[in-house]
């Protein structure tokens, strides 16, 4: 699961789009952010709440549609003590001001795809993973040529399901949810 944390650095280094090239999108302006993110918080499960910290790592391309509000799609990579998710998502960000030191919101909203590295001794357990959601505010802090730091914090929600066979015939399945206290710092890329 190595490769997903390395696509997601490699998309932040490679990806470069220059939309002055592109007709009729000269007045776009891209941004690029890298996340990395301690989790707080755990599994809902048969009315237990299990605590379940993990990391997570995102990567978001988007345009800023004015000086206020941008639209992006993002990759992720999320692991805790033995669940794995790769959530693809999109976000809309809007800040309070358009000053390069301002605070802001953001919302994204994906699907994950998600499996169980632990030891199962379950027949026909499947483990998968869902709807993913999350919302937060934060603060840009602009550094130089483009380059600012985010911190933000945020609330993320991530459905899974497993499935597995009782007493060796019947199908037995569960809605599993993540509630989450997610705590984030970013670097990111603007481009005009």
């Amino acid at each position: 699961m190595r490769w997903n944390f390395l696509i997601l650095i490699l998309a932040f280094i490679l990806i470069h789009v220059k939309t002055k090239a592109v007709s009729g999108l000269d007045s776009l302006h891209v941004y690029q952010r890298i996340d990395i993110s301690y989790c707080f918080g755990g599994q809902v499960y048969n009315d237990n709440f299990i605590y379940n910290p993990g990391i997570s790592f995102q990567y978001v391309y988007g345009f800023m549609q004015n000086k206020y509000v941008g639209i992006g799609i993002g990759y992720g990579f999320q692991t805790f003590k033995n669940e794995r998710f790769t959530p693809l998502y999109l976000e809309a960000i809007g800040y309070k001001k358009k000053n390069t030191n301002t605070s802001f919101i953001k919302m994204q909203i994906g699907y994950s795809i998600g499996w169980y590295e632990g030891n199962v001794n379950l027949t026909g357990y499947k483990y998968s993973g869902g709807f993913f959601i999350d919302a937060g505010v934060g603060r840009k802090i602009s550094l130089n040529n483009g380059f600012s730091l985010f911190f933000h914090w945020s609330y993320r929600h991530q459905f899974a399901k497993i499935e597995y066979e009782v007493f060796g015939t019947q199908q037995y399945s569960e809605i599993l949810n993540y509630d989450m206290l997610v705590i984030s710092l970013s670097l990111l890329k603007e481009q005009e």
